[in-house]
């Protein structure tokens, strides 16, 4: 009888773990073109500073839409320095939903006219995730196989 109190145990908790859907990752999404409150001081292009978020308010946070395509939604910072132009040099940053992954975590590149250091992360606002991963989802399987074959 212990058995089967454990076997549905189990079964509750797999269940539990592999119907409850994934919810979407939730990035920033502004443009300090036209919202002064997605530049975050300071604004020099390290990865430290690209994973300070802190100073961008939470209303600025979305849930990517799906990509019709079907790939995973990601989440990318650029830091752009506009040279030359009708306007004075300035840095810009752009926060959105990406779909494209790169090949690096970040990566710097200079476009004639404005130099680029893009970055993309993969959790919820570049800090914490709230999905289930591949790895979380064995750290509960492996154990609950173990129950099921002791």
């Amino acid at each position: 009888m212990a058995v089967s109190k454990q076997l549905g145990l189990v079964l509750l908790v797999v269940f539990a773990v592999v119907v409850c859907p994934a919810n979407a990752i939730r990035c920033y999404t502004c443009n300090s073109n036209d919202n002064s409150e997605c530049l975050q001081p300071p604004t020099s292009f390290t990865d430290e500073e690209y994973r300070d978020n802190r100073s961008v308010p939470a209303r600025l946070l979305v849930e990517c839409p799906p990509d019709k395509q079907g790939r995973e939604a990601f989440c990318r910072k650029m830091n752009l320095l506009v040279i030359g132009g009708s306007v004075p040099d300035h840095t810009r940053i752009i926060r959105e939903c990406g779909y494209e992954r790169g090949r690096r975590p970040c990566v710097g590149m200079d476009n004639g006219g404005h130099e680029e250091y893009v970055c993309q992360c993969f959790t919820d606002a570049c800090n914490e995730g709230s999905r289930i991963t591949i790895a979380g989802m064995l750290l509960v399987l492996i154990p609950t196989g173990l129950l099921l074959v002791l």
